[in-house]
């Protein structure tokens, strides 16, 4: 992870407190030379943008503290907002939606902005950067001989077929403490007319639940699970490309599209600082730094891309991007979300944490 970073003026920070890399703020450095990122993305994925945009801002000193989606949520709500951070980043869009419902943030300004998608932009406060299909993930050797379920059709009666075949072997996101897994969880219901159905067979399978993605795929990968529901495309993609234990099918009946989403909080310190990072996001340049260097898929993707690499002789997939906007923030209402994992819990009968 640091080898890629060594050169960086960069300021590391996880949860756990650990510095990972540092570069000392002198006391005759200008406070206005600093920019500090709270995200909900893997530094690793993520580093060759804080690259690119290091390298054409090389004044600028980036502290970039690193979160789960919930504990970022929580994060921000804990500060004041003369204390926060200058942009959040988080693939919960339901999360991000409600602190800018909640006042946390400004608008974005830029050229950069007029070129997004609606669905990626609310209020232009908060901005969608990255286009990462929700997949599903599977071990190559214990599917060798078995065809894989390429819909969620087929997923839910496979599992329902062959259920010695799955039970105890199939993971998910933990919706209970997982951003992401709640959000896909609640837009799955939204999207499909089975995802009842869905649920009750991943519940009669066992399915385990994690709170996050690189332990999920760890257990694919190493065959402890076979298969890996709703897991978010980006991470997905990157390890396959470097692990050939696993597989990774973007649903063909429809493929949910997570994209991770920026703000820049309303009281941020550095303001020109955040806009000029966040402009560099969904600028031509940092799209194509996204797109070739990073884990992550940039926000225009090359569609044909992403398809090729199933082995599938139906190459048409409906893919439906989660939109920003208000509508994400009805699941997040307390007695909603109670009713939602209860019922979540009801159809997985027994599954216990990892």
């Amino acid at each position: 992870m640091l080898k890629r970073m060594s050169f960086l003026s960069i300021i590391v920070i996880m949860m756990t407190g650990r510095l990972i890399a540092e570069s000392p703020i002198l006391p005759t450095e200008l406070e206005a030379d600093r920019l500090t990122i709270y995200s909900a993305t893997d530094l690793e994925a993520i580093s060759p943008v804080l690259e690119a945009f290091k390298a054409q801002n090389p004044n600028i000193k980036l502290e970039y503290r690193e979160f789960n989606t919930q504990e970022l949520d929580r994060a921000i709500r804990a500060k004041s907002l003369e204390d926060q951070p200058d942009v959040v980043i988080s693939s919960a869009m339901d999360l991000q939606v409600r602190l800018i419902n909640d006042g946390y943030a400004q608008p974005v300004l830029g050229e950069a902005i007029t070129d997004l998608p609606g669905w990626a932009n609310w209020r232009n406060e908060v901005i969608g950067f990255t286009y990462e299909p929700i997949v599903f993930v599977y071990n190559k050797l214990a599917f060798k001989d078995k065809a894989v379920p390429l819909t969620h059709e087929s997923l839910a009666s496979t599992m329902r077929i062959e259920d010695g075949f799955f039970v105890h072997r199939v993971g998910s996101y933990d919706a209970r403490r997982s951003g992401i897994g709640y959000l896909v969880a609640t837009q799955d219901e939204v999207t499909s007319s089975i995802s009842g159905r869905l649920q009750e067979s991943l519940g009669r399978a066992r399915t385990k639940v994690y709170g996050q993605t690189a332990s999920l795929l760890d257990d694919i990968a190493s065959g402890k699970l076979i298969f890996g529901y709703n897991l978010l495309g980006s991470y997905s993609f990157a390890r396959e490309k470097r692990d050939n234990r696993i597989g990774v099918v973007i649903p063909q009946d429809y493929a949910l599209v997570v994209s991770r989403a920026a703000f820049i909080s309303k009281q941020a310190k550095h303001v020109s600082n955040a806009q000029r990072f966040v402009n560099f996001l969904i600028s031509k340049e940092g799209q194509g730094v996204i797109a070739e260097k990073s884990e992550l898929v940039a926000l225009f993707p090359d569609i044909d891309g992403l398809v090729s690499q199933q082995n599938v002789q139906d190459q048409t997939i409906n893919f439906h991007p989660i939109p920003l906007g208000p509508a994400l923030m009805v699941y997040l209402d307390d007695s909603k979300r109670r009713r939602f994992i209860k019922a979540w819990e009801s159809a997985l009968l027994s599954i216990k944490s990892e």
